[in-house]
This record gives structure tokens, sequence and C-alpha cells, in this order.
């Protein structure tokens, strides 16, 4: 078990993590760092649900006989990704939260930025106050956890990469 906790701020806890990274081959580094931050995003999707309003309320009384609108899909169209961009070498392990493309993508740009008839309601910047801390705090805890677990791998022999 690796722990820093020397560190003054989860900031250069994440430095001194990435520098131990750096240690590693980049294809398990890169593995394990990837499923550190996917793991990290998947928290945020509640998070980003709870902020996005219900879209297709109506305000007031439902005339006789009408039905009620479905008011969850931009909510349930909330997603994240986890990706590694650049080459095996050098490159960044980055996480997205956000909805998923169509209509609905479309919905939160319009509700985010505003349009004639809408104000903006500024959803991204709820979602950062309430899961900036947290996500920090928990990328640390991933990082380290995965640092361990790419430490076994490379001492196990079984994922070797190729041979230059």
């Amino acid at each position: 078990m690796i722990s820093l906790t020397w560190a003054k701020n989860p900031e250069d806890q994440i430095e001194a993590l990435m520098g131990r990274y750096a240690e590693l081959p980049r294809h398990i580094a890169k593995k394990h760092a990837q499923a550190a931050v996917r793991r990290v995003m998947k928290d945020a999707v509640p998070v980003l649900r709870s902020v996005t309003p219900p879209v297709g309320t109506r305000r007031g009384r439902r005339k006789k006989g009408e039905k009620p609108r479905s008011t969850g899909a931009l909510r349930r169209s909330v997603t994240t990704k986890a990706k590694y961009i650049g080459r095996n070498a050098d490159g960044a392990v980055y996480g997205v939260v956000g909805y998923r493309a169509g209509f609905e993508s479309r919905k939160a740009i319009w509700l985010e930025f505003g349009t004639n008839r809408i104000q903006p309601r500024r959803i991204i910047e709820q979602f950062k106050a309430q899961y900036d801390g947290p996500a920090v705090d928990r990328l640390c805890q991933e990082l380290a956890a995965s640092l361990d677990k790419a430490a076994k791998e490379l001492a196990s022999g079984k994922n070797p990469g190729r041979a230059n």
C-alpha cells in the first residue's frame, strides 16, 4: 500500500502520484490511470442529475384528462467518459461528464447558455461547486489504489508489452 499523506494539498498529492506513474511502463500506466479516472467520473453522474432541472414540466394545474409530460429525459441522458489522448509514449488521461449526443444534448446547451426565450441556468457552475472538492479527494484515493494494482501487474510479469 502506498500512502502519500505528507502532501500539503490534494494537487501536490496528485502530482506526486503521477510522478510514480511515470516510472511505470506506459502501457500499464495508461491502463490503470484511465481506470482510476473512469471510477471517479462515475460518481459525477448523480451530482449532475441532481442539478439538472426537470425540463418539460408544466407550471400550474393540468387540464382535465391531460397526461403529465415526461420530465426525466434530460436527467437520464447524463453520461461520463474517460479517455486517453496521445501516443503510448506520452499522453494524458481525462474525464468528461455531460449529456448524450442528440436532442437532449441540445436542450442542455439551451439551458446552460440560454436563448431568446430561456434564461441561462448555469448548470455546470452548480455542478462544479458541488463536485470539485470530492472529485479531487476521490481521484487521489483511486490513483493510489490503482498504482498498487499497476505495481502488482508489473511484478507478475504477465503484461510485458512490446519488446523494443
